[in-house]
């Protein structure tokens, strides 16, 4: 499977461009920091359900079935390394307890709802996006509502423990099960509902970018470009995990989708997750979104980089 890295230029700048008008929008006071909440809530209660929802209105086929769990597959395994590589390299760096967290989840976790999917889609088209809500958005909800929480709170003010309710009943989670459901039993949805739910699926990408662009503009852009271990986890987590992993996985002959799905996702920036369970409890909040600013800014030029991998 070849990704046209001019493609993949062109597509990355069509995000990049809409980051901006988020982030100008954000410097401007055009959005406050309550209707950046309210329109985050919108693309993670509304508009990305009916997206994920939509990806998985395939006829269904034993074929199908097959990529979409041998990428749920390959996930496993790249989330195993992830959390390897973000173990070792925190361990080792002078950080408190609490950024050493944050770091190690910071690798683990991708950018997959809001910028990951609207990247394989715009590159790969409907089918892709099948497989990477089923097999690497199912894995990604579970990881960053387990062990996402339970890394960043353990070293917080306010600790957590693993909540089965927040894994099982995330938006995520629920809009996958409810597609697979429909998909299983190649259920339609009547009229009107059906085109409701395809006119609000393609509002995703560009509220989720605008969202990610006001989320930049409120962050300390002097101080993110100052500390050298935002640099060292930006390049860890957009370049270095994602050559190991396609190197270990052209070992194992895994080629196609199977191959090409879980890097791209994996190459994503940092999760806004990260922030979020950082500010939730009582962690380095202010770490935590720097990191998420810079891999979201340096991703616009290794994420073309990374298709040439293939």
């Amino acid at each position: 499977m070849q990704i046209d890295f001019f493609l993949t230029l062109e597509k990355v700048a069509v995000l990049f461009l809409l980051i901006v008008i988020g982030f100008i929008a954000g410097k401007l006071k055009l959005i406050s920091e309550q209707g950046q909440k309210d329109i985050t809530q919108l693309v993670l209660y509304v508009t990305m359900p009916a997206t994920i929802f939509s990806a998985m209105q395939l006829e269904m086929s034993q074929e199908r079935l097959n990529t979409a769990f041998l990428v749920l597959g390959v996930m496993v395994f790249c989330y195993i390394i992830m959390f390897i590589v973000g173990f070792i390299s925190s361990k080792r760096l002078p950080l408190t307890k609490g950024q050493k967290d944050i770091f190690q989840t910071a690798l683990l976790l991708s950018n997959t709802s809001f910028m990951g999917y609207p990247i394989v889609q715009s590159l790969l088209g409907q089918e892709a996006l099948f497989y990477a809500v089923v097999g690497a958005g199912f894995i990604f909800e579970t990881v960053s509502w387990s062990l996402g929480v339970y890394l960043i709170s353990r070293n917080g003010s306010e600790s957590a423990g693993f909540n089965w309710k927040k894994v099982v009943f995330s938006p995520g989670i629920l809009s996958i099960v409810v597609g697979l459901i429909f998909f299983g039993f190649q259920w339609s949805v009547p009229e009107p509902i059906n085109s409701v739910i395809n006119m609000m699926s393609p509002a995703t990408s560009p509220l989720a970018m605008i969202v990610i662009g006001l989320m930049l503009s409120r962050s300390n852009l002097k101080e993110a470009f100052q500390n050298k271990f935002i640099y060292l986890a930006s390049a860890l987590k957009l370049l270095v995990i994602p050559i190991i992993i396609t190197l270990a996985l052209k070992t194992f002959g895994i080629s196609g989708p199977a191959l090409v799905i879980p890097v791209i996702m994996i190459s994503m920036p940092t999760a806004t997750y990260v922030a979020m369970f950082s500010g939730n409890y009582g962690n380095d909040s202010k770490f935590a979104s720097q990191i998420v600013f810079m891999t979201s800014l340096l991703s616009m030029i290794t994420i073309p980089i990374v298709t040439l991998l293939f």
